[in-house]
């Protein structure tokens, strides 16, 4: 798409239908270009299905440019540590507390059904050009969810470290973990074993901090990683990299490999890095999934237990994981 092609798109949104823009042509385009109580989303389409850089809506009301963001979330797919309502009471908090010193933002709307929260605030800017409103808008909206997010991760720490307390965390050397998982006559067993050997080699990561695991009754083991990387591979990626562990008898399918991609896109954005973790590697269908969404967000690196073995024989995971990243972006 290019500007001409978004001016005409602009044409036919409204405020109950926004169309979609892609961030890489918003600097050309100014409030000229949207028609008076219409609204643009940032991002693509792409086989008819909407991927979104932001959770909200630009508006043009009274000759301004608004930013709407929208918290919008369903209690059955909120992975935080902490609960959903306290998530969002911490930004309500945060938009409260801001409206008061800057004035520059406002609740429009709250509501709870049981299944679904919504949490919507408007952000107000001075800016005309679009590409420069959204940064502004971008900028408040993520300084405002700070506070609620930091939270998310002291709770997310402490909650390892009593699981690691009570399972005997570090008792036992990487080796003997390799050998528990491989050698583990039940999947509890396997599990557990795995799921340490993945956090402790993710640790060893220079900037890399693991703020929660979770071992679930589908034998999956899902880690969030806090991202303080140095490293220009891993710096340009989102603040949280999730991981997801399989500790099956069976290679990991295409299945497991979008479904893990759908737990990353729903991230608020926050993270753009997963990696998917198959004790006994994967089938071909994985490749060719990946080759599929190649050019899309976010980006998801599979490692094998032999590799997993590798990094704990040669003593550097970094390396084994940053080579495992090259080869993900070079597909």
């Amino acid at each position: 798409m290019d500007e001409f092609e978004a001016r005409r798109i602009l044409q036919t949104a409204s405020d109950d239908e926004p169309v979609t823009i892609p961030a890489t042509i918003l600097r050309k385009l100014d409030l000229q270009d949207i028609p008076e109580g219409a609204g643009l989303q940032v991002g693509i389409v792409s086989d008819q299905v909407h991927k979104l850089d932001w959770n909200g809506t630009i508006y043009h009301r009274a000759g301004k440019l608004i930013g709407e963001a929208d918290h919008t979330w369903t209690r059955k797919y909120w992975y935080s540590p902490i609960g959903l309502e306290q998530y969002l009471d911490l930004v309500r908090r945060a938009v409260e507390a801001r409206q008061k010193t800057c004035d520059d933002v406002e609740v429009t709307a709250q509501d709870d059904d049981g299944a679904y929260i919504a949490f919507r605030f408007e952000i107000s800017t001075t800016e005309t050009n679009l590409g420069a409103a959204y940064t502004a808008v971008r900028k408040i909206s993520d300084q405002v969810e700070e506070a609620a997010q930091e939270a998310a991760n002291e709770v997310g720490k402490r909650i390892a470290e009593i699981a690691a307390r009570l399972s005997g965390w570090g008792t036992d050397s990487l080796d003997s973990l390799v050998d528990a998982v491989e050698n583990a006559t039940s999947a509890q067993a396997k599990g557990r074993s795995l799921e340490e050997l993945c956090s402790r080699l993710f640790e060893t990561v220079p900037g890399m901090a693991v703020t929660q695991r979770i071992l679930t009754e589908t034998e999956e083991i899902d880690i969030s990683i806090i991202n303080g990387s140095d490293d220009p591979r891993l710096r340009r990626e989102g603040p949280v990299i999730l991981a997801e562990c399989k500790n099956w008898s069976g290679k990991c399918g295409k299945n497991e490999f979008v479904i893990f991609r759908s737990k990353l896109e729903n991230r608020s954005q926050r993270s753009t890095l997963g990696f998917l973790i198959s004790w006994n590697g994967f089938a071909g269908t994985v490749t060719k999934e990946m080759l599929r969404g190649s050019r899309e967000e976010p980006l998801i690196v599979p490692i094998s237990g032999s590799e997993l073995r590798q990094a704990v024989r040669i003593g550097d995971f970094s390396k084994v994981l940053l080579s495992a990243w090259d080869a993900a972006v070079a597909l």
